[in-house]
């Protein structure tokens, strides 16, 4: 493990060799508007000798800021030609030879064109990655696809993120990211149903996906591996636009919901609204589980399960200026779901062990409802000043998250089971959240190309579960409450924050850096358990830092560092017990305490107009990681899982993302990574190996304004402490076609058009037990979607450019009390 930077760090001065030799010359300049004196973004750039105008070398786009750089291989004199629709075209005569291997053309003035535009023909995309100090870009409006692809299936073509089988997404191979919406953190992208909602968001609502690797110290100290930040504001001006759009798929889903930006004067709104009706089919279960020791058993069960239900979702933004230097912004997120499961399970236990249970065999059916879903209301109050980005924000943000469960389980065919009394069962848990935070965030440039920023926070978090479990009397056909300990809990947090982060530019190198100070005061009280009320206090100072070169336009590499801690929450906490399958429970642990995470990251990115890669390679450590731990009840025989700080957690990576637009008419793309990871706990427990994971995308721009895309991914088997998962691959096609003036867009896909179900399997190793679990997940699907855009823009709106961002609990954990997926 130790020799692994080493390797990762020869990988990068490889990858620059192959660029030395073949990149001589450069030219680089900036665009900006003639009356305006402000930067015009995107501009078609072509390039050619002065002697064959007509034939370009080289096409690109300028950047957001209108900058644009670019090598050459041969010397010579060459034009440059600048396109932007609305402004002039303006040529320029440059040249590059031995004795000046850099043209700079400075600033490059375009003038508005007087004459009314024909049809325009844009001969170079706009790129769909850009690289920030901290972030990477991905532009979902600028991607074709996009029209009538999920916000999920997009996801899969963002660098360093994969979606596996499961659609479970994953950062850098890992589950310990948190999801944001337009830059604040929102419940309904939980990590409990973050692929229901991404499924059922429509990616032509969607502006770009931002992922932040490297999160400074404005970002809440607790460890996230980085951030998924979704953009769904649209860049609304003056007048109106909107888009709605609906979906059906052979699985029995059907969705539809619109969006709608309009502006009027000085305030502007933001809408969108998203209705979805979930069905996944039956699926077959399998499980085989062997007991060592005084408890020598065999316990088998298969069966199989089914979910449906429907899930609504949506937001509404509200700016207003209030004169020149002051803006306020008030938004709202509203999402709820209400999911049923049905359970069909046979279990035949067999045993020979003397003092254990008797060998019995059963079948189970079970029902339960879940209701869950997050409110989220959040006020913003800009000012600036006359000085150029020079800030000041208030913010304050109120968030409320039901989640609540209800079950009722049978047993049917009952043979010599010994805990048949406590069935038929009815089980209810009432959780939620109530989160109120303030902030205060201050930016302001100090000198030429650096900049100040600093802030404030204090968030009070109230989380709560109260469980109900009743058995009933089948003589009497009355229910029973049984009263178990610690069934009844209160947990509240008190988080008080500030931060400082220092940024700098000096010609090619840019530099951030930061430190954040954070407390906390925790307070767990028991209603039926009063002893077991308990406090605690943590205080960290968390460093970061990240420095970045840029080799030229196109080109730039990146190190930073940051150090985490992530406090664990509800679902890991939560103590109640999830026993809807007898011999295999789950539940919270109340005594966990926060991890502290150590990450470094080395990025290289070289995009230019038909060639994008960029290389991450990262090494993280953890000593006090929560994991999930299964293990036998001594005295009952019963496979219980909990989560415990185990111990040392550390994991080396490298993941590459590629995509090549050889021609205008297609391109293709790669997504992927390999990692090590390595566990050791202090119950004596190890386990390690590789895992890897990828994804290809073909797509074709075919006449007649049809988009087809053929992808496939592969995930290998994944390594947590106690269990190894299997591999497995999948694939798809979709064709997208756009009409009546591309306002009109229909979409056909097929997911796993050769695969009817995808098979899951785990196996876990214990010193007391060897077990293996299967699942078969329904795949194949045909889904249709329709999309279309109405209304026109024409001046923007603006934003707030700063707001509360909370990331502090650790994700994970299961809405059935602390079972659930395990975190990597």
């Amino acid at each position: 493990m130790e020799k692994i930077p080493y390797v990762l760090l020869l990988l990068f001065s490889f990858t620059f060799s192959l660029h030395a030799q073949s990149n001589r010359f450069s030219v680089k300049g900036e665009v900006v508007d003639s009356l305006t004196n402000e930067t015009v973004p995107y501009v078609t750039l072509s390039i050619a000798f002065a002697a064959t105008p007509q034939n370009h070398v080289k096409l690109l786009a300028s950047d957001e800021d209108g900058r644009f750089e670019t090598t050459l291989t041969d010397e010579g004199n060459y034009v440059l030609s600048l396109q932007s629709i609305g402004k002039a075209p303006v040529k320029k005569l440059f040249s590059v030879s031995d004795s000046k291997k850099v043209a700079d053309l400075g600033i490059i003035l375009m003038q508005e064109d007087d004459q009314r535009l024909g049809e325009v023909t844009v001969t170079a995309q706009k790129p769909l990655v850009k690289i920030d100090i901290d972030k990477i870009t991905y532009s979902l409006e600028d991607d074709p696809e996009a029209k009538t692809n999920t916000t999920l299936e997009m996801l899969r073509k963002v660098p360093m993120v994969t979606v596996d089988g499961e659609d479970q997404v994953q950062l850098k191979g890992s589950t310990n990211f948190k999801f944001y919406l337009n830059g604040k953190p929102s419940n309904m992208l939980s990590s409990n149903n973050a692929s229901d909602v991404l499924k059922s968001m429509p990616a032509s609502s969607v502006k770009n996906i931002e992922v932040i690797t490297d999160p400074g110290a404005k970002y809440d100290a607790e460890g996230v591996g980085g951030i998924i930040n979704i953009v769904t504001a649209k860049n609304a001006l003056q007048g109106y636009t909107g888009t709605v759009n609906s979906d059906v798929s052979t699985q029995g889903s059907f969705g539809a919901g619109g969006n709608i930006t309009t502006k009027a004067g000085k305030l502007g709104l933001t809408a969108n609204y998203n209705y979805r009706r979930n069905n996944r089919p039956w699926g077959d279960y399998e499980l085989e589980r062997t007991n060592y020791g005084n408890f020598a058993s065999t316990l088998k069960q298969s069966g199989r399960n089914k979910n449906t239900g429907p899930m609504q979702f949506g937001t509404l933004e509200a700016s207003y200026e209030l004169d020149t230097l002051n803006l306020i912004s008030v938004g709202a997120n509203l999402f709820n779901g209400n999911f049923k499961n049905r359970q069909e399970l046979h279990s035949v236990f067999e045993t020979q062990a003397a003092g254990a249970f008797p060998s019995y065999s059963y079948d189970q059916e079970g029902n339960t409802a879940q209701t869950f879903g997050s409110t989220d209301i959040n006020v913003d109050l800009q000012h600036s000043t006359k000085k150029k980005d020079e800030l000041l924000t208030l913010s304050y943000r109120f968030s409320y998250s039901p989640n609540d469960n209800e079950s009722h389980t049978y047993l049917r065919n009952v043979l010599d089971v010994p805990y048949a009394y406590e069935y038929p069962k009815w089980n209810i848990n009432d959780a939620s959240t109530k989160e109120h935070t303030a902030q205060i965030d201050y930016t302001t440039p100090t000198v030429k190309d650096q900049t100040l920023e600093g802030g404030l926070k204090y968030i009070m978090r109230q989380s709560a579960s109260e469980t109900i479990e009743r058995i009933l009397n089948e003589q009497t056909n009355q229910w029973r409450d049984t009263l178990r300990p610690m069934r009844d809990f209160k947990h509240t947090q008190h988080i008080y924050s500030a931060y400082f982060t220092y940024t700098v530019k000096f010609n090619k190198f840019s530099a951030k850096a930061g430190v954040r100070a954070e407390g906390t005061a925790l307070n767990v009280a028991y209603a039926n358990e009063a002893e077991q009320n308990f406090k605690t206090n943590f205080f960290d100072i968390v460093p970061n830092a990240t420095v970045s070169y840029q080799i030229n336009m196109t080109q730039q590499i990146r190190f930073g560092y940051n150090m985490r801690i992530s406090r664990p929450g509800i679902w890991y906490l939560n103590p109640y017990v999830n026993n809807s399958n007898p011999q295999n429970i789950s539940y919270g642990n109340p005594n966990l305490e926060s991890e502290k995470s150590h990450g470094f990251n080395l990025n290289y990115s070289m995009f230019t107009q038909k060639f994008n890669l960029n290389l991450n390679a990262s090494y993280r450590f953890v000593n006090n990681s929560i994991e999930q731990y299964i293990f036998i009840n001594d005295e009952t025989g019963i496979t219980e899982s909990t989560y415990e700080n185990l111990g040392k957690n550390q994991s080396a990576g490298f993941f590459v993302y590629a995509r090549w637009n050889p021609i205008p008419l297609f391109n293709i793309s790669f997504n992927g990574g390999l990692d090590y990871v390595d566990i050791n706990s202090s119950r004596g427990i190890s386990n390690n190996g590789f895992m890897g994971r990828g994804f290809l995308n073909a797509q074709f721009n075919l006449p007649a304004k049809i988009n087809a895309t053929i992808y496939g991914g592969y995930s290998s088997p994944w390594v947590q402490l106690q269990t190894k998962g299997s591999g497995y691959v999948f694939h798809g096609i979709s064709v997208n076609k756009k009409l009546l003036k591309d306002k009109l867009t229909i979409g056909l896909s097929c997911n796993s058009p050769f695969q009817q179900y995808l098979k899951f399997s785990n196996t876990t190793d214990d010193p007391m037990f060897h077990q293996k679990n299967s699942s078969y997940y329904p795949m194949r699907e045909l889904r249709l979607r329709v999309s279309y855009t109405f209304g026109t823009l024409k001046d923007s709106i603006k934003k707030v450019r700063r707001g509360i961002t909370n990331d502090d609990a650790k994700s994970g954990g299961s809405s059935e009390g602390g079972g659930g997926t395990p975190v990597q």
